[in-house]
């Protein structure tokens, strides 16, 4: 294993193993929240209210959390950019923050009643986003301006590998050892990370505007600024549809299965999600860093443009799952071999396209970002992008979950339970509307810099 002893400074090109560095506290991020999200919190709550109103109280911890990452994590970045502190403007937070995690992670294993949780899952949000925000906005601060797609692809993976950690990982230390030995893991991965990062990647970039006066003006510069960047703007309006639909067909997969294959066979349905979820993300994962790298010589926007089309048509394909239109003995043999039955595995095509799309999304994302914002102001429009990322999920389990129960009451379409058409055709419009949104960024192209010369892309701001 190569040993780092600091990333490089800000105006030399970064090796592999720095990425890697960099990329490494995603890894704890996307484990801390599927863990939370999809295995350990739904038990919980199921043993602390009954399963009568695990809905509802569900959705209200989660509502509640949402709300605080959306609104703390770019005040918190916003603060860290104009932050002096003699350790860095981004080191405090992340260590700070991850401090906070620990500990109310430990609240929230011990909670005895449902109010206890919800009061800690909101500290835990609290913390989780005060590390966020600036350690997002650190990025930039040391990543030269050609090496934006590579440092994306980084980030992409490792935000993969930790959602794909969160559900195999933490589903068999939950199955082995207990809740406990789960929140533990969360802990120890979340502190192994924080300790790399910020004693391994330079934070010495200073501020260039002063401290914000007065709390007042920390919201208000935090939520107007953005507003005058119209790319900005177009971009998030492009990632918050295409999330939308993506975490729409990842949060009702498990239901499609069950209604419309396997009519409540759990275990059936269970491998039939796991097969399917599992080959998008491991495909994401593939795909995400060559298309990163891809994105450094013909720009993000065709990146996006084509990971948007892919996930469009595998979108259709689910939509029209009730047909079968795959050779049979084709169908026959992918489902002999993953031990699924044809109609589902005739549904594995909206994996591949999905998932490749998601790839090629995901590999562009953070530099695309990076590459329409003011460098000095990082922390502010990293954590402002987090109103996307949140709130994708709340909006598309709100908007389809309404439509999903409307329609599956009444008559059966195109082969299907009724609900499941209609979401898949809103998700079909979301994905293209979001990949059309994507032409109205402006693309700047950065200079490509030959090995062994200094960045001055990576200039301090």
């Amino acid at each position: 294993m190569t040993t780092i002893a600091a990333l490089a400074p800000p105006r030399r090109r970064l090796r592999h193993a720095d990425f890697v560095v960099l990329a490494l506290y995603w890894v704890a991020i996307g484990y801390l929240w599927q863990s939370l999200g999809t295995l350990i919190l739904p038990q919980i709550v199921q043993d602390l209210v009954g399963t009568a109103d695990k809905g509802k109280a569900l959705s209200l911890l989660e509502g509640i959390g949402t709300v605080m990452a959306v609104i703390w994590q770019p005040m918190m970045g916003a603060f860290s950019d104009r932050s002096a502190s003699r350790f860095g403007r981004r080191r405090p937070f992340i260590f700070g923050g991850t401090v906070g995690d620990v500990v109310f992670l430990a609240g929230l294993a011990l909670s005895g009643s449902y109010w206890l949780l919800v009061v800690f899952y909101f500290l835990l949000q609290t913390a989780s986003n005060t590390a966020q925000g600036p350690y997002q906005g650190l990025q930039p601060d040391v990543v030269p301006e050609d090496q934006r797609g590579t440092a994306s692809g980084y980030y992409g993976v490792a935000n993969l590998v930790g959602t794909l950690a969160g559900t195999v990982v933490a589903g068999l230390i939950l199955n082995s050892a207990g809740t406990g030995a789960a929140f533990g893991s969360i802990a120890a991965l979340l502190l192994v990370t924080m300790l790399v990062t910020v004693v391994l990647v330079p934070d010495t970039v200073r501020p260039s505007r002063q401290a914000f006066g007065s709390p007042g003006e920390l919201v208000r510069s935090t939520f107007t600024t953005p507003l005058h960047y119209p790319a900005f703007m177009w971009l998030m309006a492009s990632r918050l549809l295409i999330l939308m639909a993506i975490v729409g067909i990842q949060s009702f997969t498990l239901f499609f299965f069950s209604d419309a294959f396997f009519h409540g066979n759990a275990h059936a349905t269970t491998t039939a999600t796991t097969a399917v979820v599992g080959l998008v993300v491991l495909l994401a994962i593939v795909v995400t860093w060559p298309a990163a790298r891809l994105s450094d010589l013909v720009g993000r926007r065709p990146l996006i443009v084509i990971g948007g089309l892919l996930a469009t048509a595998g979108t259709l394909v689910l939509l029209f799952a009730g047909y079968r239109w795959l050779p049979p003995g084709l169908v026959a043999a992918v489902g002999s071999l993953l031990g699924l039955p044809g109609p589902v595995a005739q549904t594995l095509v909206a994996g591949i396209l999905v998932g490749a799309g998601l790839g090629a999304f995901l590999s562009v994302d953070w530099a695309f970002i990076t590459d329409v914002i003011p460098r000095d102001q990082a922390g502010l429009f990293f954590g402002f992008s987090n109103i996307a990322t949140a709130g994708a999920g709340v909006i598309a389990r709100f908007v389809a979950g309404f439509l999903l129960d409307h329609f599956n009451a009444g008559p059966r379409l195109l082969e299907l339970p009724g609900g499941y058409p209609v979401i898949f055709g809103v998700f079909v419009a979301w994905l293209f509307v979001g990949t059309l949104l994507i032409l109205k960024v402006p693309e700047r192209r950065p200079a490509r810099v030959p090995r062994g010369v200094p960045s001055e892309g990576a200039r301090p701001a």
